[in-house]
């Protein structure tokens, strides 16, 4: 693949300002404080823009790691307007697109194309979407990067296949994407046909407990369910564990993230909507794994009533103790926080493994969708969450932000 030499990025400086943010106590709550406001040290920027693309009318679907190689790696969704559909098209023609900063975020290569197409060719359009990628930190291929995605038909939903790929060499050379549909469809785990979604935000390699060393990404499909997929190779062969559906009367479940705690128990969270309104205290629903995501502890993902945010909307969960390789029990959640719409995004934050929840701090922004969050070290979070002005919609681009944690 070719490769790009560093090049800074276009910023906004609409957006960059004084961020406020929190410390998390030690304690279930959190304490709210001021974070550093330097723009030095937190900064906020454009980092995919539709109008300035002369490729993809949008870009949707971000997400994040960082590797051991100390790289940043950003991925999304470039999408192309589509036929008679309207803006940013779901199921259009869609690519995955990738960018990489060598320094922490402060600048940022090209962007780079790196799944387009169908996979077995022709000239049909393809939707390669929900990018989920996996940073493995330990074992004999520590510093490869799997990257699951999904592909579809352009402009139907009537089958949706997952695909793994890697690199070994931080992001600059990928394998050829394969299929897991033998793998992970049909049987007990999920049907051949119908909807099916990988994540999307980034997967983890288990450190603690008999399966450390095992990466895991959650999946929905069709019927309302959700899942753990896991693989015990390094990324090459995959299963599924076992699937349950989200709360009763729920207009709509799905878009799930999972994290691993300090016991080695793994937390699952996603998307809620209720059927016939919109409630923030029943915005997210949660499952806890004990055995690396092969079964649940539950029957049903159940509502997390004190985590507030937009319903219909995607959120990110992360593990603070994510950069220095031993999750614990600090875990941060990002997500829009307007009762109706997707704007004013927010940071919750929990100190006992999402038993409970207390917002944390609000991001600078106004309109506000989905996110994906990595630690940039032992203090500083980078944050990339599709965005856009008052006047616009949350798709019109993909804003990077920054911020020091206190």
């Amino acid at each position: 693949m070719k490769t790009t030499k560093t090049a800074n990025p276009t910023r906004r400086t609409a957006i960059v300002g004084s961020i406020g943010a929190a410390v998390l106590g030690t304690t279930g709550a959190t304490s709210a404080i001021h974070a550093s406001q330097a723009a030095a040290a937190d900064q906020a920027f454009t980092l995919f823009e539709g109008s300035a693309s002369g490729e993809f009318e949008c870009y949707r679907i971000p997400s994040l790691v960082t590797t051991p190689e100390g790289s940043t790696i950003a991925f999304v969704e470039g999408r192309r307007a589509f036929e008679d559909a309207g803006y940013c098209y779901d199921d259009g023609s869609i690519d995955i697109v990738m960018k990489r900063s060598r320094n922490g975020g402060v600048d940022w290569d090209p962007q780079e194309v790196l799944l387009a197409g169908n996979p077995w060719g022709g000239e049909a359009d393809a939707t390669r979407g929900n990018p989920v990628p996996i940073v493995l930190q330990h074992g004999e291929n520590a510093g490869r990067i799997v990257l699951l995605t999904t592909w579809n038909q352009a402009g139907t939903r009537a089958k949706r296949i997952p695909f793994v790929m890697h690199s070994d060499d931080d992001g600059e050379t990928w394998s050829d994407a394969m299929s897991l549909e033998e793998q992970l469809k049909g049987g007990d785990s999920a049907p051949v046909e119908g909807w099916y979604g990988t994540g999307p935000q980034h997967g983890i390699q288990m450190v603690h407990g008999e399966h450390a060393g095992r990466l895991v990404a959650a999946v929905y499909y069709e019927g309302g369910m959700g899942a753990i997929i896991f693989s015990d190779d390094d990324g090459v062969s995959w299963s599924q564990g076992q699937g349950i559906p989200g709360p009763e009367d729920v207009a709509h479940f799905g878009e799930i993230g999972v994290e691993e705690t300090a016991d080695g128990s793994l937390i699952a969270i996603g998307r809620l909507r209720d059927e016939g309104e919109t409630s923030p205290s029943r915005s997210r629903a949660a499952a806890r794994s004990t055995d690396g995501g092969e079964t649940f502890e539950t029957a049903t993902f159940e509502t997390v009533a004190d985590l507030e945010t937009t319903p219909g909307v995607q959120g990110a969960l992360l593990n603070r103790g994510q950069h220095g390789g031993e999750p614990g029990d600090r875990l941060l959640f990002s997500a829009p926080t307007h009762p109706t719409l997707r704007k004013h995004l927010a940071v919750f934050g929990s100190e006992d493994a999402g038993s409970s929840w207390s917002k944390a701090f609000d991001v600078e922004s106004v309109r506000a969708g989905y996110s994906d969050m990595t630690m940039l070290d032992s203090e500083v979070l980078g944050l990339l969450h599709e965005a856009g002005d008052e006047d616009g919609d949350a798709k019109d681009r993909i804003d990077w932000h920054r911020i020091t944690l206190a």
